[in-house]
């Protein structure tokens, strides 16, 4: 069944966007009846059937709920890697695993300093509709390490970096909470930049001895954090 993601009429009535409406007609060849599987980005996916179609809109009706997704309690903050392919990779391997958002950040040591947010909300959607989720992640504008710093976010706050000093492992996250993990940039944080983090009250966050990719940690920990979140 095809997953879209929809946009709310009222309690029981929906419609898809025009790029969504237009694949389901001229690709997908679905027709008024035809059944399909849709989320709001709020967690619940619904069954609905298609109830009316147009050139630019396509209108479905509620069946009913098929499952509610987790909220997950999970925000990962990290660099952009040079490779747009590689971060990008990350973005949707995030989706599938769940996050509650994500955050571009630039480091003193980061290769890529600009990011396209609307190239990586289209990668988002599209990994929200083939791995059929509910919850959709929010990508939020990328900023520098301080401006992200000083922002009031929720929850207990982690680093993961390579420099030496007291770490708490995965085990000691708080998996119902909300929480957040930073990644640096395939050169680490600066030395300042960890002043200043500690100074904001992140906690260092031990992933293994290993030196792994940016791209490769966050997912590591993505996927560890939401298996032992399935477990709490």
């Amino acid at each position: 069944m095809n997953h879209f993601l929809g946009q709310r009429i009222n309690e029981n009535e929906g419609y898809l966007n025009e790029a969504d409406s237009h694949h389901t007609q001229r690709v997908l060849r679905l027709v008024k009846g035809a059944s399909i599987s849709v989320s709001y980005g709020d967690g619940a996916v619904y069954l609905a059937k298609i109830e009316g179609l147009s050139k630019k809109q396509v209108n479905f009706k509620i069946v009913s709920l098929l499952r509610k997704q987790i909220e997950p309690t999970l925000s990962i903050a990290i660099a952009p890697t040079k490779s747009n392919e590689r971060f990008e990779w990350f973005l949707e391997k995030a989706v599938e695993l769940g996050v509650q958002s994500i955050h571009p950040i630039i480091c003193h040591h980061s290769e890529r300093k600009v990011y396209k947010i609307e190239r990586g909300q289209r990668i988002i959607e599209a990994a929200f509709k083939q791995s059929h989720k509910g919850h959709m992640p929010q990508l939020m504008p990328i900023c520098s390490l301080k401006e992200f710093a000083d922002q009031p976010l929720p929850g207990e706050k982690f680093v993961a970096s390579l420099n030496e000093g007291p770490r708490i492992t995965m085990d000691a996250l708080p998996f119902k909470e909300a929480c957040l993990l930073l990644i640096g940039p395939e050169g680490d944080f600066s030395p300042e930049e960890i002043k200043l983090l500690e100074a904001k009250r992140y906690k260092h966050l031990d992933l293994g001895p290993e030196v792994l990719r940016t791209e490769t940690a966050a997912v590591q920990a993505v996927g560890i954090f939401n298996y032992k979140q399935q477990l709490h």
